[in-house]
C-alpha cells in the first residue's frame, strides 16, 4: 500500500504542476453534422482543420467545437468525414467574431467498408471515433472496433483483447487474463447482455468463437459500474454486433497452413469426424446392453492429406426507407477449418524431484468454425428496436499419442497412449433491444435475450498399452485402461433489463441524470456423463497392433477377451449417467447517478443489489447431493460505487473509480463429480464460498493530438476469500478448487500509448506511420491459510498473475493511385505467472512466459478488392509449465511444445 501512496501522490503533484499552467482558448468552431436525408444528427463524424492536428468527433446530438489559436487573420478549411457517407468541406474566418457557427449535410454513399454505425449505442468503430468516446465518457471504458480489428489481422475476440493494456491469453482456455485475474474473475456479455459458457470447466464464453465478422466493437470496463453484473473482479468484456450501414454484399475467402503441419506425413483425424464438423452420432452412446458391442465409430483414426486451412465468408448490408425511417438489414455467415500439428513433452515427479513420468507426445488438432448473424433494425425520432440471432458451432478434433517411460512398471518399460477427443459446442443468441424517448426528460433502455448452449463430447475413446521388451501388449491396471466416454452440457438462459432514464439538467449542456432499473439473469445447467471401461480378461493377448485394436474390440470378443462396464459398474443402474445439474437465479435492482458539476467536474455514483440463488444437485460415483445441501448459495449483495471524471484541461482527464463486487464459484467447482479434461482431472469442492472484493483506480489521460493518446493508471484490488486451482491431496492427483486463505491482494500500474510518429501526404490522402505501446506491472499475494497445512507456502502471488504485460504495434497507412496498403507489426509478451498453487510440499506449476510477434499486411485495390496476408507466432517460441524443487533438484517440464507459425492469404471483393 505504501508504494501505491506514493504513485499517486507523485501523479497529482505533476498534474497540479500541468493544471497551474493550464490556459483554455478562447477561439473556436462548433455546429452540427446531419445526415442529408432523415436530418437527424450523425454521432461520430471526424471534423479537423486542413494543414493542422486539430480535430474532434461529434457527440450523440451531432455537435462539435474545436478551440482554434487567437489569430483573426487566417481563413480555415473545415472538413466533415464519416465513413459511409460523403465529405464536406467548408471555409471561414474569424474576423467579426470568436466563434464560428457551421452546419454539414452529409450525403450517404455505399460504405466501402462495413467500419460504421452511426448511433451512439455502437459506439462507432474507428479508432478515432473510439478514442474519442473513450475521452467523452465519465467511465473508464477502454474499446477496440473494426478498424483497428482489421489494421492488426484480428480474427477473433480474444486475440483483439490481447492488444489492450493489461490483458493477456489464457493459454489452453480460449480465454484473457485482466490484470492477472483470469476467467474466474472476468464477466462476458453481448450487446450489454450475459452470455453463458459452453464449457463445464469455466464460467465465460470462449472468446475466440467471435470472429471478426460479427464484431463491430469490444468494451472493456475494467472498473465496476452499476450497469454490470458484481460477479466480476478483473474486467467485463462487452461483445457489440455489427449493423448495417449502406447498400453493400462481400464474399471473401482465404487459404494457409501452420509450418509444423503442411507436408506432415501420418496426419491422423479421429473416425466419425469430417471436415465440417459433424457430430459423431451424437453425444449419448448407441448401447443399452452390455453384451452388446454396437459403437458407431471406430478406434483406428483415418490419415488426413491436403492440411491447408481454408476460410469463406460473406456479408450483406442493406437499409431500407419505411417512410422517412430507415430499416436496416445485415447478415453475415463464414465457415473455417485450420490444421495444427504439434511435438512436446511431459514430466512428473515426487516432491524430491524423483521422475516418475517422462513421455514425449504428437498432437494432430483441427478445429472447424462456422457462424451465421442477422440483424434487423428499425429507427424512429429519437427510437429504435433491433433483433439480433446470433449462430455458432465450433468443433475441435484432437488426437494426440504419447509414449515415454511411465508409473510402476519395469525398468526399460514404455507406456503408449492414445487419445482421441472432440469438444462439440454451439451457441444460439436471440436478443430484442430497444431504446425509447418518453419525452424530453424520461427514455428508456429495454433487453430481453434467450441463451441457448451447447457443450457436447461424443465418443471419446482413450487406449493405454505397454511396450515392453519391444513387444506392444494391453495395460490391465484397471478396467479404465481403455474407455469410451461422452458428456453432454446444455444451458439454457433468460436476460431481462428494463432501465429508465431521467434527464435533470434542465436544458444546461451539463450531463445530470438518473438511471434506475431491473437486471435478472436466470440460468439452468444440465450436464451428463457416462463411461464405458473396457476391462481385459485373463489371459491377456501376448502382443496388440495400435492401428488394429478394432480387430480385438469388437462383438466376437466380447465377453471372452474383455468385458464392458460403465461408470456404475454392470448392475441395474449401469445406465444411469453420471450427472449434475445447476440453476443460478440473479435479481438486480441498480441505481445510477450522473452529475456534472461544471465543465471539468463529473460524479457518477452508483448503488446495485443482488439477490443470488445457485444451487448445484448432483449424482456421480463419487457422492450424490442433498437438495439443502452446501452447495446451496443464498446470498444478498449491495454493491455501491463511484466514479469521478475531472477534466484538467481540454486534452488531459483525471479519473478515479472505487467499488465492491463479488465472485461466484461455478457450478462445476461445487460439483462433487470428476470431469477429466484434455490435459488434467478436475474435480469439485461443495466447500467453496463465495469471494468479496473492493477495487480502487485512479487514471491519468492526455489527448495530445488526433488519435493519439497517453495515460497512465493505478490500480489496487482486495479479494476476500479468493478462490484458486489447486492439485488435490488424493491419491489421484486431480486439481480441484478452495477457497486458499482469507484475503488476497493486487496492485499495479499501467502506461498506455498512441501515437503518430510521421505524416505525409501527397495527391491521394495523408499516409501516416503510427505506432501503440501498453505496460502494465502487477503486483498479487495471497495469504494461503489452511487448518490442515496442505499449502506449500503460507503466502504466495495469485494464479494466472503475470508481473509484466508488454504489447506494442507499428503500423504504416500507405496510399497510392486506385490502391491502399496498410502493413503493420504486433509483438505481446507476459512474464512467468503460477499456473497451480504448489500444496503437499510440491512446489508451485509455473508458465513460463513467451513472446509472440504477428505481421499482417491489408490493402484495398479500387475499393473493391480487400487483400490480407497474415504471418502469426513469427518466432515460435515453447509453451512450457515446469515446476522447480526446494532441495536442489534439477526442474521438470509438466508440459512444453511449439505452436508452430500461422500463415494465411485471404482475399475479398465488394459488389
Amino acid at each position: 500500500m505504501n508504494s501505491i501512496k506514493k504513485i499517486v501522490s507523485l501523479m497529482l503533484c505533476f498534474l497540479s504542476v500541468i493544471l497551474a499552467n493550464a490556459q483554455q482558448a478562447p477561439f473556436g468552431v462548433k455546429g452540427t453534422v446531419v445526415d442529408l436525408e432523415s436530418y437527424k444528427p450523425l454521432a461520430g463524424a471526424t471534423i479537423s482543420i486542413a494543414n493542422s492536428k486539430l480535430a474532434t468527433t461529434t457527440n450523440e446530438k451531432g455537435e462539435f467545437y474545436i478551440s482554434l489559436p487567437a489569430d483573426k487573420s487566417q481563413d480555415y478549411l473545415v472538413r466533415a468525414s464519416l465513413m459511409g457517407y460523403d465529405a464536406q468541406e467548408l471555409t471561414f474566418n474569424l474576423i467579426s467574431q470568436d466563434t464560428e457557427f457551421l452546419s454539414f449535410a452529409l450525403k450517404n454513399a455505399n460504405a466501402i467498408i462495413e467500419e460504421v454505425v452511426i448511433t451512439r449505442r455502437r459506439e462507432k468503430a474507428t479508432e478515432l471515433a473510439l478514442l474519442e468516446e473513450r475521452k467523452k465518457s465519465n467511465l473508464m471504458l477502454e474499446s477496440i472496433g473494426t478498424q483497428e480489428l482489421s489494421r492488426k489481422g484480428i480474427s477473433d475476440a480474444r486475440s483483439a483483447l490481447t492488444k489492450m493494456a493489461g490483458v493477456s491469453r489464457q493459454e489452453g482456455v480460449r480465454n484473457v487474463l485482466v490484470r492477472g485475474l483470469g476467467d474466474r474473475f472476468n464477466s462476458t456479455s453481448l450487446n450489454g447482455l450475459p452470455l453463458p459458457s459452453e464449457d463445464p470447466l469455466y464460467k465465460n464464453i470462449s472468446l475466440d468463437f467471435f470472429s471478426s465478422d460479427v464484431i463491430q466493437s469490444i468494451n472493456v470496463n475494467k472498473t465496476f459500474n452499476p450497469m454490470i453484473g458484481g460477479d466480476v473482479a478483473g474486467a467485463n468484456i462487452d461483445i457489440y454486433t455489427k449493423e448495417a450501414t449502406a447498400n453493400s454484399f462481400q464474399i471473401g475467402t482465404s487459404i494457409g497452413g501452420n509450418n509444423q503441419t503442411i507436408g506432415k506425413d501420418g496426419f491422423k483425424r479421429i473416425d466419425g469426424a469430417n471436415w465440417y464438423g459433424g457430430n459423431l452420432g451424437g453425444w449419448k452412446p448407441q448401447v443399452n446392453d452390455l453384451k452388446n458391442y454396437s459403437f458407431q465409430n471406430a478406434w483406428t483414426p483415418a490419415g488426413q492429406k491436403y492440411l491447408l486451412n481454408n476460410g469463406l465468408k460473406f456479408q450483406g448490408s442493406r437499409r431500407f426507407m419505411i417512410g422517412n425511417n430507415p430499416l436496416s438489414l445485415f447478415i453475415v455467415g463464414s465457415m473455417d477449418g485450420k490444421y495444427r500439428y504439434a511435438e512436446g513433452k511431459y514430466q512428473q515427479a515426487n516432491n524430491e524431484g524423483r521422475k516418475y513420468l517422462d513421455k514425449e507426445f504428437v498432437q494432430n488438432e483441427y478445429n472447424v468454425s462456422q457462424s451465421a448473424m442477422l440483424n434487423l433494425r428499425y429507427a424512429w425520432a429519437n427510437n429504435y428496436i433491433s433483433y439480433n440471432s446470433l449462430f455458432i458451432h465450433d468443433q475441435v478434433q484432437n488426437y494426440s499419442e504419447i509414449f515415454g517411460k511411465g508409473i510402476n512398471e519395469e525398468e526399460g518399460d514404455r507406456e503408449f497412449t492414445r487419445r482421441q477427443q472432440v469438444n462439440d459446442n454451439y451457441l444460439f443468441v436471440n436478443q430484442l433491444l430497444s431504446k425509447l424517448t418518453l419525452n424530453e426528460r424520461w427514455t428508456t433502455d429495454l433487453g430481453l435475450a434467450f441463451n441457448y448452449s451447447l457443450g457436447n463430447e461424443p465418443d471419446r475413446r482413450t487406449n493405454n498399452l505397454l511396450e515392453r521388451r519391444s513387444v506392444l501388449s494391453f495395460s490391465t491396471n484397471s478396467a479404465g485402461e481403455n474407455e469410451r466416454f461422452y458428456s453432454d452440457m446444455v444451458d439454457r438462459g433468460l436476460v431481462a433489463k428494463a432501465i429508465l432514464n431521467y434527464d435533470f439538467s434542465h436544458g444546461s449542456e451539463l450531463d445530470r441524470k438518473i438511471d434506475f432499473g431491473y437486471q435478472g439473469n436466470m440460468i439452468k445447467r444440465n450436464f451428463y456423463s457416462s463411461v464405458f471401461n473396457h476391462k481385459i480378461l485373463p489371459p491377456p493377448p501376448s502382443s496388440v497392433e495400435v492401428n488394429k485394436l478394432d480387430d480385438f474390440f469388437n462383438q466376437h470378443n466380447l465377453g471372452t477377451g474383455f468385458s464392458l462396464e460403465t461408470g456404475r459398474g454392470t448392475g441395474a443402474a449401469a445406465y444411469n449417467p453420471f450427472y449434475y445439474t445447476g440453476t443460478k437465479n440473479v435479481h438486480s435492482f441498480l441505481a445510477s447517478g450522473t452529475y456534472q458539476f461544471n465543465e471539468d467536474l463529473v460524479a457518477v455514483l452508483g448503488l446495485r443489489y443482488e439477490h443470488i440463488k445457485q444451487q448445484v444437485l448432483y449424482d456421480t460415483n463419487l457422492g450424490t447431493s442433498n437438495i439443502d445441501g452446501p452447495s446451496l448459495i443464498k446470498k444478498n449483495f449491495i454493491l455501491p460505487s463511484l466514479n469521478l471524471k475531472y477534466n484538467l484541461t481540454d486534452k488531459m482527464i483525471l479519473r478515479a473509480s472505487g467499488s465492491q463486487s463479488y465472485i461466484m464459484p461455478q457450478f462445476i467447482e461445487v460439483a462433487n463429480m470428476l470431469y477429466t479434461g484434455q490435459n488434467l482431472s478436475t474435480v469439485g469442492n461443495v466447500k467453496v464460498i463465495p469471494s468479496e472484493v473492493i477495487n480502487g483506480d485512479i487514471k491519468w489521460e492526455l489527448y495530445p493530438n488526433m488519435g493519439e493518446l497517453v495515460s497512465f493508471a493505478v490500480f489496487y484490488k482486495h479479494i476476500k476469500n479468493p478462490i484458486s486451482r489447486i492439485q488435490s491431496l488424493s491419491s489421484g492427483g486431480q486439481m480441484t478448487f478452495a477457497n486458499t486463505g482469507s484475503m488476497a491482494a493486487v496492485y499495479g500500474a499501467e502506461v498506455e500509448l498512441k501515437k503518430d510518429l510521421f505524416k505525409s501526404s501527397n495527391s491521394f490522402g495523408e499516409n501516416v506511420l503510427s505506432a501503440g505501446l501498453n505496460v502494465s506491472y502487477l503486483y498479487s499475494k495471497q495469504k494461503l491459510d489452511d487448518p490442515i497445512g496442505r499449502y506449500t507456502y503460507t503466502e504466495d502471488q495469485l494464479e494466472g498473475a503475470s508481473p509484466w504485460l508488454i504489447n506494442a504495434d507499428l503500423s504504416y497507412k500507405a496510399l497510392f493511385n486506385n490502391f491502399d496498403l496498410t502493413p503493420t507489426v504486433v509483438f505481446n509478451y507476459f512474464s512467468d505467472r503460477i499456473y497451480t498453487i504448489g500444496v503437499g510440499g510440491f512446489e508451485n506449476i509455473v508458465e513460463k512466459g513467451v513472446p509472440s510477434l504477428d505481421f499482417v499486411l491489408n490493402g484495398t485495390i479500387k475499393k473493391k478488392i480487400g487483400i490480407n496476408l497474415k504471418a502469426e507466432n513469427i518466432l515460435n517460441p515453447y509453451r512450457q509449465y515446469s515446476r522447480k524443487f526446494s532441495n536442489g533438484a534439477a526442474p521438470i517440464i509438466v508440459e512444453q511444445y511449439r505452436r508452430g507459425v500461422d500463415l494465411s492469404l485471404g482475399l475479398s471483393y465488394k459488389f
